[in-house]
């Protein structure tokens, strides 16, 4: 008999790393074991063709036993949790919310419930909350997003394009950079962002910046047609892991980030991508890959290479056997 795996996400954000991350934990776990996936609020209609249920305490709808994969700490579970029992219970750890965490493990070691197993999405989650447990990178579909043909890319007559994709918030967006977007079309570039409608007061008049709405392409798409993928979200707000960062990489773009982010721990700086800590840094280096086509293809193939790495069979295999033990 497999073993039945749940797998709990509020599943309402087309454009959120952790659905995704669900949804990618849902297709591997389905070859080894009975996965079922459960939303905790209305699934966002992009998902249709999974087979989510919604947990419905009313209706008895809700997962009772076997393993449960949580994914998040930020969502509600609601009072079915106080019903089911659950045979192992893994939690996780994606956003840098402790006092979250805390209340999450408080409810679900309750009732004689078994021990919570807690994964981090990246170390620096682990080593702030002074917990322990696996760190695993969000799992990504390494054939889905593999790098494009770029033999446009010496073409004279094409601009050359840097863009980023995220929720349509500008907490998601530097407030900096704007100027930067600017300054890099007057210099003969261009720009465009999934998910920067929120960005149109400031940047509608430039022609050579095209905003779109999140979700407008599936990002694999979307990132096929970058040049170089930047990326760096507003203090308000600290990137966990960034699945976005590691969607780009794996598509063999060169990325320019912010060092403050979760991801910096998965990039080295100027051999698979680029950090930098200044607006002036930022240009420099775009500026740089704008010139150098032999530089943003070495990067771009030691990003690949860095997350055929990270995603390699022998290693998602060990998360397939923490998760279905």
């Amino acid at each position: 008999m497999l073993k039945q795996v749940h797998l709990i996400n509020p599943m309402g954000n087309a454009s959120g790393g952790s659905e995704w991350r669900t949804l990618r934990l849902c297709e591997e776990l389905s070859r080894h074991c009975d996965v079922h996936l459960w939303s905790s609020s209305e699934p966002n209609p992009r998902f249709s063709d999974y087979p989510i249920r919604r947990i419905e305490l009313s209706s008895k709808s809700f997962p009772m036993t076997g393993t449960f994969i949580i994914v998040g700490v930020y969502h509600e579970l609601g009072p079915w949790i106080d019903l089911a029992r659950p045979t192992r219970t893994v939690l996780i750890y994606n956003t840098s919310r402790r006092d979250q965490l805390q209340d999450r493990l408080h409810t679900l070691q309750c009732f004689g419930k078994p021990k919570v197993e807690i994964v981090f999405a990246a170390r620096w989650l682990m080593d702030a909350c002074h917990l322990s447990g696996p760190v695993e990178m969000s799992p990504i579909d390494l054939q889905r997003f593999a790098p494009a043909e770029r033999a446009h890319d010496n073409g004279r007559n094409r601009r050359f394009t840097i863009g980023r994709l995220s929720r349509d918030n500008l907490k998601k967006h530097h407030p900096n950079d704007v100027g930067i977007y600017r300054r890099f079309v007057s210099e003969g570039g261009s720009v465009t962002i999934m998910g920067g409608r929120c960005l149109a007061g400031e940047l509608a008049d430039v022609p050579e910046v095209t905003l779109l709405p999140s979700g407008a392409q599936e990002p694999d798409v979307f990132l096929k047609n970058l040049d170089c993928f930047f990326y760096r979200t507003s203090e308000k707000y600290f990137e966990p892991s960034g699945r976005v960062v590691s969607e780009a990489m794996a598509c063999g773009l060169p990325v320019v980030c912010h060092r403050r982010g979760g991801y910096s721990e998965y990039i080295k700086d100027r051999v698979d991508g680029f950090l930098f800590d200044t607006d002036a840094e930022a240009v420099d280096i775009l500026r740089t890959l704008k010139a150098d086509h032999a530089l943003r293809r070495r990067v771009g193939q030691a990003a690949r290479k860095k997350l055929e790495d990270s995603l390699a069979p022998a290693v998602r295999d060990q998360f397939i056997q923490f998760y279905t033990r």
